[in-house]
């Protein structure tokens, strides 16, 4: 289904009345933060437009949220009080859709299949291509463009390779085979470090371990052919269990992984956890620290903005001081809450900040939450260059 909006009444918003309710704030001792760091400023919900609410990315003063439950919509956020979905699509024609990625007035959309969208009237997004090839596209969880092309972890043990000189007419340049040969069983995301990619694997998001692995991908600049990829480095540990998320600042890679508290109690840790590794040496990367994620389940979502790294899962959003990374320093965690009773433990999916605000996909509550930072030292860090 395909649908335009004319007026807000078309959806459920909760808006900037629901701030002073929340579900307990946690903080760490010694943090100098505020009684409430996050306050919730709007929470758009709606069962078609948002559903299974997986990833968000924005662009100009429009965000993009694809969910699980084959939906895409495009929200007009130049408000953040009063979001206003502007187009939505829900339907088999963009299965499980989980990932997106702005590029102009283009759209990369991640879902079984790779496509791309004409966004330049974000009221009337037109599909320009679809590419279908599975198992070697499939569950696209996590992209990453470097020049014309584009990286994308697939969750059914591949990752692709994809062409995009014309963004009206990307091609699939190959595809490597993860599982077998390198014993990444369901990649889930992807970065870019100088000549390599980070793929994050959470291995079943059970014990006893998740997965890292790089691979040299480019030669001076140049993105080598995907059968002259090399597998350089790996790290596993109990402290990358259920890794679904990773980002790199500087010559470190910073993870987010989400696993239930059966997985916890089983692997002797307890709580979920976000991890940092040092990738200074691409060929023997080193898990350095780890930091707690205070949730039933998270994080899913993981963002860096300046020196913070922003974490969410659950129904918990937390954020940490990354200044060193090798010695992250938390800063403050607060929940929120539920929305809607049944099946809410894995909400909160991933996040995004931009100028004082998180926009946020509640994959469970089919929904899409922004909040204020309150915290005027999170706030700092986060616009630091």
């Amino acid at each position: 289904m395909t649908r335009s909006f004319t007026n807000k009444r078309d959806w459920v918003s909760v808006t900037a009345a629901m701030g002073l309710i929340f579900i307990g704030a946690i903080h760490w001792n010694g943090c100098s933060v505020s009684d409430e760091p996050f306050s919730i400023v709007s929470m758009t919900l709606h069962d078609e437009a948002l559903a299974g609410a997986h990833d968000v990315q924005l662009s100009g003063n429009i965000a993009y949220v694809p969910g699980k439950w084959n939906s895409l919509s495009v929200i007009d956020i130049s408000n953040p009080a009063e979001p206003e979905i502007l187009w939505f699509r829900n339907d088999s024609g963009i299965p499980d859709a989980e990932t997106v990625l702005p590029v102009g007035d283009k759209l990369l959309l991640g879902t079984k299949d790779f496509l791309t969208l004409d966004v330049k009237d974000p009221s009337d997004p037109i599909i320009l291509k679809k590419i279908s090839d599975r198992p070697r596209i499939d569950k696209i969880n996590g992209m990453v463009k470097v020049g014309n092309h584009v990286f994308a972890a697939n969750k059914s043990r591949y990752v692709d390779l994809f062409d995009v000189s014309d963004m009206n007419n990307p091609i699939l340049s190959g595809a490597l085979e993860a599982k077998d040969r390198f014993s990444l069983s369901a990649p889930h995301d992807v970065d870019r470090y100088g000549d390599y990619i980070l793929i994050v694997d959470p291995n079943g998001f059970a014990p006893p371990v998740g997965k890292l692995g790089l691979f040299k991908v480019m030669e001076q600049g140049r993105v080598l052919p995907v059968d002259e990829w090399q597998l350089v480095g790996r790290t596993e540990g109990k402290e990358l269990i259920g890794a679904n998320r990773v980002q790199v600042k500087g010559d470190y890679a910073i993870i987010g992984g989400s696993y239930t508290p059966a997985a916890r109690e089983e692997a002797g840790v307890g709580f979920a956890h976000m991890a940092v590794v040092d990738i200074s040496d691409p060929t023997n990367p080193t898990i350095v620290a780890e930091e707690p994620f205070y949730d039933y389940r998270g994080p899913n979502g993981l963002t860096i903005a300046g020196n913070v790294a922003f974490c969410a899962g659950g129904q918990t959003v937390a954020a940490y001081d990354i200044s060193n990374p090798a010695k992250p320093v938390p800063l403050a965690s607060q929940s929120f809450p539920i929305y809607r009773e049944a099946g809410r433990t894995d909400n909160y999916h991933d996040l995004i900040y931009r100028d004082g605000h998180l926009y946020i996909s509640a994959q469970s509550d089919n929904g899409f939450l922004i909040l204020k930072v309150e915290d005027e030292k999170i706030r700092k860090l986060a616009d630091e260059i």
